[in-house]
């Protein structure tokens, strides 16, 4: 059996990629859009509406670009296939972002408190205008389903005025139909356009990445790390991290304080995401064993090392056609004892926004398909003493197919990963199966001391 050893990174992993973004073509929206028109006839429904918000806005978004930026948003297709899009005041303008035709309604109590609101139909007459009447049988997607279809993740008031509209039994929970595992329409990556926009995200989150590993040194606070990274405007989809000491890596999901500084000898974490890829790690703040802090000298071998074995199997069974349930349990076998703090799914689907879905649990007999759009997020976060251990990524997996697209239309990305993929197998000793397609040059690169990007675990 292979061991955890360190090895020396080479130098070509921290220089930085050429960012080149994708922007989606309206011929992938539409597609999309021609995707949730078949699902609804196959169910029989004559309208589903979805919901969203400036936090829930990955389905709205999905389907036309369009993301909530301060209001609420309602998406609605009709069975012939028209779409109209309901927004607040200062919504309205930004439709112009979505790359078709589309029907628009200005809906004022969307809009922030204090705004005006005397221009507005009622959103009774907003289902009206959009051909929603009493008979139909309707969809209404929020962010999360439930065992139960009559429950609903969304506002009261939209919910028992749709049921008044078209009678209480004809509306159903259509949020699986979007984000269940296997089949929901926004868990499957079905082009290499598609892929091309992932990869150039990735490729970005690990040059801000490369940034802040450049920067570390004792003193530094956690928001001047984070000033380091040169992050741009564009949107992030969850909060981004720079932790320090035992406090705030024990919180996890904190933001990076001014009046929290660096270290040496104890755990560390950043992370940073865009829209599709993101990418965390935390080991320890040093530069070798000997600036470890005495009561953290234990964990490399005890917490560190198992850990990344355990990211190491996971690269390893993952494939089309492997059983997520089996995943959890070549992981668990690794690190499951309780010292190791591990407690959350060791991956999940991740799309416009950061956690979708998710299968990998005991017992679930789910296999990953051709498309899966997957982050290997594993934690294992012990206390007395604190110590954490993250080496998360984005990979796609594809098949035969989907990879010959790719190599087609994007022969540079394609040569990246498929050298991506070779580094995994023949320098990190990870048996990577053909079908994964790590999503940057640092995925499953762990660097044990983090202000040591000369050293890295591998596999021997």
């Amino acid at each position: 059996m292979k061991q955890v050893t360190i090895k020396e990174c080479p130098s070509h992993i921290m220089q930085e990629c050429r960012e080149q973004p994708v922007e989606l073509s309206a011929e992938i929206y539409l597609t999309r859009l021609e995707r949730l028109r078949s699902r609804m006839k196959e169910m029989g429904l004559d309208a589903v509406v979805l919901y969203g918000d400036r936090e829930h806005f990955a389905n709205i978004s999905y389907f036309s670009k369009y993301d909530c930026r301060f209001e609420e948003a309602l998406f609605i297709m009709r069975a012939d296939g028209s779409c109209i899009i309901v927004v607040g005041n200062e919504g309205e303008a930004y439709c112009q972002i979505i790359p078709y035709e589309i029907q628009v309604l200005r809906y004022q109590n969307f809009s922030l408190q204090g705004q005006p609101r005397s221009d507005s139909p009622t959103l009774r007459e907003i289902f009206a205008l959009a051909s929603i009447s009493v008979g139909m049988a309707v969809g209404l997607a929020g962010y999360k389903y439930y065992e139960d279809a009559n429950w609903f993740d969304v506002p009261e008031y939209i919910v028992q005025t749709l049921r008044d509209v078209v009678g209480h039994g004809s509306l159903v929970n259509f949020t699986r139909e979007l984000t269940g595992l296997p089949n929901g329409l926004r868990m499957t990556i079905r082009s290499a356009e598609e892929i091309a926009a992932i990869h150039a995200q990735a490729g970005k989150v690990a040059n801000v990445m490369r940034r802040m590993f450049a920067r570390l040194e004792p003193g530094i606070s956690e928001l001047e790390l984070s000033r380091a990274g040169h992050v741009d405007f564009a949107p992030q989809q969850t909060y981004s991290m720079v932790n320090f000491g035992a406090k705030s890596v024990s919180m996890g999901i904190k933001s990076p304080s001014p009046f929290v500084r660096l270290e040496c000898g104890g755990p560390m974490s950043m992370a940073f995401s865009q829209r599709g890829s993101l990418m965390c790690r935390a080991a320890l703040a040093a530069e070798d064993m000997r600036s470890v802090s005495p009561e953290l000298r234990t964990s490399l071998e005890d917490h560190i090392m198992p850990y990344w074995s355990a990211v190491a199997r996971w690269y390893e069974q993952l494939c089309v056609g492997c059983s997520c349930g089996r995943i959890y349990d070549q992981v668990f076998e690794i690190i499951g004892n309780p010292r190791f703090g591990f407690t959350l799914n060791p991956g999940h689907y991740i799309g416009g926004d950061e956690w979708v879905n998710t299968e990998f649990r005991h017992g679930s007999e789910v296999r990953i398909h051709s498309g899966s759009h997957i982050q290997c997020d594993i934690i294992a976060a012990a206390s007395h003493p604190t110590v954490s251990a993250i080496c998360e990524d984005t990979v796609v997996v594809a098949d035969e197919g989907l990879r010959l697209e790719l190599k087609s239309s994007y022969p540079k990305r394609y040569q990246a990963i498929v050298t991506g993929q070779q580094f995994m197998r023949e320098v990190l000793g990870i048996n990577l199966h053909e079908d994964v397609l790590p999503m940057s040059s640092l995925n499953a690169v762990m660097f044990p001391f983090m202000l040591n990007t000369r050293q890295m675990l591998a596999l021997e």
